[in-house]
């Protein structure tokens, strides 16, 4: 599994839902996309929207931090997701999340750190 960094604008509050004991904070990030043509850039025609999930004290600290329309840059793992039957089956991709954070090109941060630190999965193993 490889990770994958993104960054863009919450398009909405994270919303917080129950899937059995576990919450999970979901979020939409906005990302304006384009491209260099003849050395100047092209915006597309619509933003890419990319659907991430955080949980466990990750997804708390995000419903206390940030609110739509906050830049921010997310690290974790794309995985598919599938709904419906038969002809209405459809599939989606998610960024399930193992950081989030405000993007401080554009704006400033106040760090509340927390007592206990969560294992990152994308953390390297430690030396021995």
């Amino acid at each position: 599994m490889s990770t994958r960094t993104i960054t863009g604008n919450l398009a909405a509050d994270p919303e917080a839902v129950q899937a059995g004991r576990v919450q999970i904070v979901k979020l939409r990030v906005i990302e304006n996309t384009g491209e260099y043509r003849a050395g100047e850039w092209t915006p597309h025609d619509a933003p890419t929207t990319h659907y991430v999930e955080a949980k466990f004290e990750l997804g708390e600290h995000v419903l206390a931090s940030l609110h739509k329309g906050d830049a921010v840059i997310v690290v974790g793992y794309e995985r598919t997701v599938a709904w419906g039957d038969g002809e209405n089956r459809r599939t989606g991709r998610v960024l399930e999340a193992d950081a989030i954070g405000p993007n401080l090109t554009r704006a400033t941060a106040v760090v509340t750190t927390t007592t206990q630190r969560a294992p990152r999965r994308s953390a390297a193993p430690a030396a021995e």
